[in-house]
């Protein structure tokens, strides 16, 4: 309890006694009264006011979108010029696709893919084939090691490369390409024997492989997703 010294006035009335502190000038109760009104209006502009926690329209209400543009993630990642076949569907859907840059890297994965594949490089060609080409590469490779094989591929010629077929279908660009060439093939057992069949020694090859990319990736990179052999061959 604060100490304070309690002033009594008598009013009209006989015995009632109001304590009074010091008197309040007039002044002051005007401004307050006016404070009073100021925090009254000010309350009143808050609560009138919309903030995240209104109801929101249950699922089944659509929601007012005005002319905003919707789209959705899938219509997002097509391209622009859809499903086509040839080299002029390809250039439309990927424009920064150069012929002469393409044969001159499909050139460039042929030598590379090929003496990967025999030398047994999964690392390097999980860099370069799909999925699907490269468990079966694979494969072939832990079967060649199972059965202590050694294989050698020497690319003695590329004669010509072309491009025989390309499309677009649902995002994915495939180019084919045919490739002539001549290869001394060479595999041997675990004593250095060489082991005669009809894919070892010199011969003229036709090689058709089947490169895709993903045109909704940044990764500007083909991948060899197909390997075929003409009959014959």
């Amino acid at each position: 309890m604060y100490p304070m010294t309690l002033h009594c006035k008598r009013l009209c009335r006989e015995d009632q006694i109001i304590p009074l502190g010091d008197p309040v000038p007039f002044i002051d109760i005007i401004i307050f009264a006016v404070i009073a009104v100021l925090l009254v209006l000010r309350l009143r502009s808050v609560l009138g006011q919309r903030t995240g926690y209104d109801e929101q329209p249950s699922r089944g209400e659509p929601l007012d979108n005005g002319s905003a543009e919707v789209i959705s993630i899938e219509s997002g990642r097509r391209s622009e010029a859809g499903d086509g076949h040839g080299l002029a569907a390809l250039k439309k859907a990927d424009r920064q696709f150069s012929e002469k840059q393409f044969l001159n890297g499909a050139a460039g994965a042929f030598e590379m893919i090929l003496s990967s594949y025999a030398e047994g490089d999964v690392a390097k060609l999980k860099r370069l084939l799909s999925y699907d080409l490269l468990q079966s590469f694979t494969q072939s490779i832990q079967q060649r090691s199972t059965d202590g094989e050694t294989l050698n591929i020497s690319l003695d010629e590329l004669r010509d490369l072309r491009i025989i077929d390309a499309k677009v279908f649902d995002n994915i660009a495939s180019v084919t390409v045919e490739y002539q060439s001549t290869q001394t093939r060479l595999l041997t057992d675990d004593d250095g024997n060489t082991i005669e069949d009809e894919d070892t020694g010199t011969r003229d090859l036709i090689d058709i492989w089947t490169f895709e990319r993903d045109l909704t990736l940044d990764d500007p990179n083909w991948k060899l997703a197909e390997t075929e052999t003409p009959d014959g061959e």
